[in-house]
């Protein structure tokens, strides 16, 4: 049975309480409207039980290794688990290629941590993750923006900013989302990436494949680190199939770099990151739970993501929808900017997502993005006629 609702009154709680008191979650609530900017699981659907099951066998079965202090790279029989399940789409994964973060979010800082100074480049395609541009910012880099058609990157955009940038004797990042793309829930088509690894190598440019919606669906393609294991880091996250809360990721590369980043100050220090929680990740995917959880996560996804788009005025909108993910991209009528849609939904009690916020340059184009994953079907057809409204009244 779909909770969606109940997730949402669970998070509407929990953000009025916190009004007066600090907060124990990341959530803002705006009372009398549908909120459509989230990106988050819902939270009714989280495996409690699953979780607390796979807590108590690891310290069954492993008692204080459990909360020692855990190996820079993480705990090898997660590592092993990892691989294992990666290996559905990227053939022949070994645990010496994955080292357990702190969510995607922690792998990219700690990635950016080793390889990257102030001053180096990344380059992102357009439009792009828009907190992904807040931890580039955070670590001193030079973000530039490729321009990109309904594909993916330009690769003559790409080599063009490759080489300029390389001229300064820079380290140089491509940072791409390529399956199931926040905002765009689009994938790179496999003769594009190629194309692009191609440029990538040329230059000696380090390509992120920020993957963390590939358990989203049951019909991934493989990753961008599987057809280049030298060019790529993969980016991977439990947070979008399991729980956030757990704080549990991995990232894929060649050995040499996975020891080279287990070897940083960070994990030398502190061990592996999240080490209990990420054991505890480990049982749930040698037990097969993981896969039931995942599995009724993509059944949830495909039905709010088909409720949201069917609700949609076609007449109104431009957008394709994607087979995995959390959300769709909604192109404006032309002449209408995101700022004025935004501004009008709120009118209309629903909020969305500018998307000015994901590019670098200023957009030809208004768009907005809006979420599906943490609403129920009532829920998301409410708000996207409060959209169509809100629209609608801007090109009457």
């Amino acid at each position: 049975m779909d909770n969606a609702e109940a997730g949402a009154t669970l998070l509407a709680a929990e953000a009025t309480r916190a009004t007066a008191a600090l907060p124990d979650i990341q959530y803002e609530h705006t009372p009398g409207v549908i909120d459509l900017t989230w990106g988050h699981p819902d939270p009714s659907s989280f495996a409690v039980g699953a979780v607390a099951e796979a807590a108590t066998a690891v310290l069954a079965a492993y008692g204080w290794q459990a909360l020692t202090y855990g190996a820079p790279c993480g705990a090898a029989s997660t590592r092993e688990a990892v691989a294992a399940h990666l290996t559905g789409t990227d053939a022949g994964v070994d645990a010496a290629d994955v080292i357990i973060t702190g969510g995607s979010s922690g792998g990219l800082d700690l990635l950016l941590t080793v390889l990257a100074v102030p001053g180096d480049v990344v380059l992102v395609e357009q439009p792009t993750y828009f907190l992904a541009l807040r931890m580039f910012a955070d670590h001193g880099l030079c973000v530039v923006g490729v321009r990109s058609d309904d594909i993916g990157p330009s690769v003559d955009g790409f080599a063009s900013a490759a080489a300029t940038a390389r001229a300064d004797g820079r380290t140089v990042f491509l940072y791409l989302v390529p399956t199931f793309a926040n905002p765009t829930g689009r994938c790179l088509p496999l003769e594009r990436q190629r194309q692009l690894l191609e440029v990538a190598r040329s230059y000696g440019v380090h390509v992120i494949d920020d993957d963390v919606y590939r358990d989203t669906t049951e019909s991934a393609p493989p990753s961008m680190w599987s057809v280049d294991r030298d060019t790529v880091l993969r980016l991977g996250s439990f947070s979008k199939s399991l729980s956030p809360g757990l704080r549990v990721g991995f990232l894929t590369a060649r050995p040499e770099l996975i020891e080279r980043i287990g070897g940083c100050g960070l994990l030398d220090s502190g061990g592996g990151v999240n080490h209990f929680a990420s054991m505890v990740v480990g049982e749930l995917m040698r037990s097969g739970r993981f896969d039931e959880i995942a599995s009724a996560g993509q059944q949830r996804y495909a039905q709010r993501r088909a409720a949201l788009a069917a609700a949609l005025d076609p007449a109104l909108f431009e957008f394709v929808v994607p087979g995995g993910g959390y959300f769709l991209w909604l192109a404006l009528p032309i002449g209408r900017s995101s700022r004025q849609v935004v501004a009008a939904a709120r009118e209309h009690g629903v909020l969305v997502s500018d998307g000015r916020n994901f590019f670098v340059d200023e957009p030809e184009r208004g768009a907005v993005r809006v979420s599906f994953s943490m609403l129920d079907a009532s829920l998301l057809g409410e708000g996207a006629a409060r959209l169509n409204r809100a629209v609608g009244s801007l090109v009457a």
